[in-house]
């Protein structure tokens, strides 16, 4: 029952820090009830009429309480019965003097408003109100008498009163610090229930999202095939999660070689769940429709992208599509053709960079939607092509955790080259990065031509 009476108010959405204050509220409450159900007898025996006036009322604010913690009106009920506190000690105080010990009950009020207020002016001004009462009761009792008088012969009952006053106080305070270990310990309780629950959560959210990396990675072409495709090149694929949002592919036919990057929109699932469906619509453009211009490549993606996610071009809010870039290369022949969506292209040859740029468009829906262009480059065998995302050189770090920056990157790719190019931009990309956190999935494929 006690239980019930404590849980009065109580709503599955509470919080627990608005948990526990109503159930302190509501012990008070019940104190205050019990107390003023147990003094007003006294008073009345004592013929006090102040005194039974002082317990009715303070009983009846009490049982208000009750009711506007059950209508959920929790400030209020704090609010109305903290007040009622103060003036029902300041009042009994002033009318029956500190032989009572009433005073004392303001280092209650002190802890109460500093529990159930979270307003810091709210609580100062409390605090402030209890101290100046105190000893403004204490320098009042010396040159007054009590307001009520008691009667000849009752002393001693006044003076019993103080005494079942101050072991009430005991007792009082007593309780709540039991009560608040409790509250502690129930709250603990369920915080490490809901931290098993969420630990459970994501493990079964981390396996599912490592098997989707293992799905992932089953569609994407491994090294292996990179390397029979294209002998000599190197890969630096590095996710910023489990599954990524920048992919790779790559194909050939009786002619030519393809190799293509792309960097979705999101990373993590959203943007691995792009991927999925940007290799598999260069599987139907190229495999099947076998269309072999990579602007038109690109002007069919596109397509694809907008049907799949039923915009059909109309609405300028939807952002879903990719930067990418592809590159159709001749098994005979010195010139490639390559178009790209944002994301530029780099030729090394004897080393040194050349940039070849890129349409200002995504691959997807686009406030100005353009035909894609075709790019053709002269190469000589040994020079190499490099298809990547912004991932590195967008990453920050550094001492003063700034962008890697293009400039540096394209520092390091032709670096890179002279050496196990992999390694190298992972050393420098992880020496850059420190301790700060990856930002972007990141894609780098280098075609020895």
């Amino acid at each position: 029952m006690i239980e019930n009476i404590l849980n009065n108010g109580i709503c599955f959405e509470n919080d627990d820090s608005l948990r526990r204050k109503v159930r302190i509220s509501n012990l008070i409450a019940l104190i205050s009830v019990l107390v003023m159900t147990f003094y007003t007898p006294v008073y009345f025996f004592l013929d006090q009429k102040a005194g039974i006036f002082l317990n009715v009322s303070f009983w009846s604010i009490s049982l208000f309480t009750f009711y506007l913690h059950h209508k959920h009106l929790y400030t209020a009920g704090f609010f109305i019965h903290s007040t009622a506190g103060y003036f029902y000690f300041i009042a009994g105080t002033l009318f029956y003097g500190p032989a009572t010990n009433l005073h004392f009950y303001m280092l209650v009020m002190c802890m109460i408003v500093t529990v159930l207020f979270d307003n810091r002016k709210v609580v100062r001004f409390y605090l402030s109100f209890a101290i100046l009462s105190f000893f403004g009761l204490v320098w009042w009792s010396y040159d007054h008498q009590p307001l009520a008088s008691v009667k000849p012969g009752m002393e001693t009952v006044e003076l019993t009163t103080g005494y079942v006053n101050l072991f009430l106080l005991f007792v009082i305070l007593s309780l709540f610090i039991f009560f608040f270990k409790d509250e502690m310990l129930r709250s603990r309780k369920r915080v490490l229930e809901q931290k098993a629950v969420i630990e459970e959560k994501n493990r079964d959210i981390t396996d599912s999202i490592h098997y989707a990396g293992r799905i992932q990675a089953a569609l994407l072409p491994g090294r292996e095939s990179l390397q029979k495709l294209f002998p000599g090149s190197f890969l630096f694929f590095q996710p910023k999660d489990i599954v990524s949002g920048d992919f790779y592919w790559m194909f050939e036919d009786e002619e030519s070689k393809f190799i293509a990057v792309g960097d979705c929109t999101g990373h993590g699932v959203p943007g691995a769940l792009m991927s999925v469906l940007g290799i598999n619509l260069l599987t139907e453009i190229i495999e099947n429709k076998r269309i072999r211009n990579p602007s038109a490549i690109l002007e069919e993606l596109r397509s694809g992208i907008i049907y799949a996610f039923g915009k059909e071009g109309k609405s300028g809010q939807y952002k879903d599509g990719m930067d990418i870039s592809i590159a159709r290369i001749p098994k005979k022949g010195s010139v490639l053709s390559y178009s790209a969506a944002n994301n530029a292209v780099y030729l090394v040859a004897s080393g040194e960079l050349q940039e070849w740029k890129a349409d200002r468009q995504p691959a997807g829906y686009s406030h100005e939607m353009k035909p894609f262009s075709t790019h053709e480059i002269t190469f000589n065998t040994g020079d190499t092509l490099i298809l990547f995302t912004d991932g590195y050189a967008d990453q920050f770090g550094g001492p003063k955790n700034k962008k890697f920056m293009y400039r540096a990157f394209k520092e390091t790719l032709v670096k890179s080259l002279s050496s196990d190019s992999e390694k190298l931009l992972s050393d420098t990309f992880e020496n850059w990065r420190g301790s700060y956190e990856q930002i972007d999935d990141i894609c780098i494929a280098g075609i020895r031509l």
